[in-house]
């Protein structure tokens, strides 16, 4: 009973009951009123971004001058630690695990689907399925997935770091960087942690609920057994025990080496497409959307299409940038608990630099290949996502590669691992936040980090079950509307820390 009183003793009692409760509250609520639900939650997306979708835009345009005057301006040498401290890990093993957690096995997914989206959904006005659709959609997916993704999460990163490393902070709860502001101190900061915790556990068990049931349909076909419950709690079982033994083995000897291994597996399965497809090929359409990307951006970055009102920006750009900002406390605790002794200016490189090579590398490959078959007519991936939805295009897709049991087991090894690897730094993440004090070299308890773990699976195993999926991954991205308020806190924040440690400093 006496360890039992000081394992609760170590937590954040607030943030840890609160957001448990509010979990419990919704699966029930989900599970009472499923339609309801639904019904409530589109309507209140649509509202968000068809009516504030400006501000979505808004803030990444934001985010873009922020940056650029953080990164390349006098605060951009600042190390994240002690002066002249060096970065605690390699550029490597610190891209893979930034990379890794900010990107689940969706990366995969839709660089093979989304361009097809795209041929029919296009923007500007462009003519469905015309060689103009053809070039946009292979171009777009980067857009959304490169350099404006990632920045997103940059300030509030930098932003805990420094308050972890630089100021010797005890936590690394994003509430608590806002409360420096005198208003958002007490209950203002503990709702804000609460928030962060409800993004994260909606984010993850929403990718797990929807990556489960795909790789559940890859093995039934592949092997011949049946899709069924017991094949869906054996993939989460398998997930658990990779993530679980990875959290439990911390940072350096699990989640480091998990995300290494996770990077060389991804790297092969794309170079394994880009061969079959054509080195050339690949090359030659993916010059031709660097020069699309670099013409359009601007006019991307602000389209908000007021007059024709087709829709794409606020179906596609601005769902995104709400997706990416509910990402944010995933991304900002994990990537500032990594980047001890970097400086500003790697860390914002870095993120921005790393995420969008990994991203773009795998759309412009996969991409090119989904494309390739649509126009060839060997198979009519439109007409699939149409009738048959995403898990039979990607099925097709698979079938067509040679060996296509095989690739369809290799395509589900990445994505079982590329899912694991966002699932215990997420795990790490929440034990991390829950905990009441936790200095920059420390790591949340152990049974906290595993706790998470089972959290993750029976939130997944419940969504499943319950038909609530897409409701929590349409209310989770609705956690980015709240987050533009936050993101515009943290870089003010952030902004005066870096003014009064200069000045405390004798800076000018």
């Amino acid at each position: 009973m006496s360890k039992l009183k000081k394992a609760i003793e170590t937590l954040e009692k607030p943030v840890f009951f609160v957001s448990v409760a509010v979990i419990a509250a919704i699966l029930l609520v989900l599970l009472a009123a499923p339609e309801q639900c639904a019904a409530a939650v589109n309507a209140l997306l649509s509202t968000m971004t068809h009516e504030w979708g400006f501000l979505y835009i808004a803030t990444h345009l934001v985010l873009i001058v922020f940056l650029a005057w953080l990164a390349f301006g006098r605060f951009g040498k600042v190390v994240l630690g002690r002066l002249g401290e060096k970065p605690e890990y390699d550029d490597f093993s610190w891209m893979s695990m930034m990379f890794c957690t900010g990107i689940a096995s969706s990366l995969m997914i839709f660089s093979f689907l989304e361009p097809i989206y795209y041929l029919t959904q296009t923007p500007f006005g462009v003519e469905p399925l015309s060689d103009e659709a053809y070039e946009y959609a292979h171009m777009y997916g980067q857009f959304h997935w490169g350099p404006s993704a990632w920045l997103f999460y940059v300030p509030a990163s930098i932003a805990i770091a420094y308050q972890l490393f630089v100021r010797g902070g005890e936590s690394v709860r994003l509430g608590d960087v806002c409360g420096q502001v005198r208003w958002a101190k007490g209950w203002v900061a503990r709702a804000i942690d609460v928030f962060t915790v409800f993004a994260v556990l909606g984010g993850i068990g929403t990718s797990m609920g929807l990556g489960a049931p795909l790789i559940c349909q890859l093995l039934s076909k592949t092997l011949g057994i049946p899709n069924d419950t017991r094949l869906l709690v054996g993939v989460l079982v398998l997930w658990f025990a990779i993530f679980s033994t990875s959290v439990y083995r911390g940072l350096d000897k699990g989640i480091k080496v998990l995300s290494n291994i996770n990077i060389y597996l991804a790297v092969l399965f794309v170079l394994f497409v880009m061969v079959l497809t054509g080195i050339p090929r690949v090359l030659d359409v993916e010059l031709n959307s660097i020069g699309l990307y670099l013409n359009n951006f601007f006019r991307m970055s602000t389209y908000t299409d007021p007059f024709r009102q087709s829709g794409f920006p606020q179906d596609w750009t601005v769902f995104y940038w709400g997706w990416w900002l509910s990402y944010i406390p995933i991304m900002a605790l994990f990537t500032a608990r990594i980047s001890r002794g970097r400086t500003i200016r790697k860390v914002v490189l870095g993120m921005v630099g790393y995420g969008s090579l990994g991203c773009v590398l795998s759309f412009s490959v996969l991409g090119c290949y989904a494309l390739d078959l649509q126009r060839s007519g060997r198979v009519d991936l439109v007409s699939i996502l149409e009738s048959q939805g995403k898990d039979a295009a990607l099925i097709a897709v698979l079938d067509t590669l040679p060996l296509p049991g095989v690739a369809a087991i290799a395509f589900a090894v990445v994505a079982v691992v590329f899912m694991a690897t966002t699932i215990d730094s997420s795990a790490f993440i929440l034990a991390s936040a829950t905990t009441r004090r936790l200095r920059g070299d420390e790591q949340p308890p152990r049974w906290n980090r595993i706790l998470w773990a089972v959290v993750f699976v029976v939130l997944a195993f419940a969504l499943t079950r319950i038909g609530g999926l897409e409701t929590m991954q349409t209310a989770s991205v609705l956690t980015g509307f709240p987050m533009i308020f936050i993101c515009v806190l943290v870089l003010y924040v952030l902004y005066r820390m870096l003014r009064a440690d200069e000045a405390s400093q004798g800076g000018k």
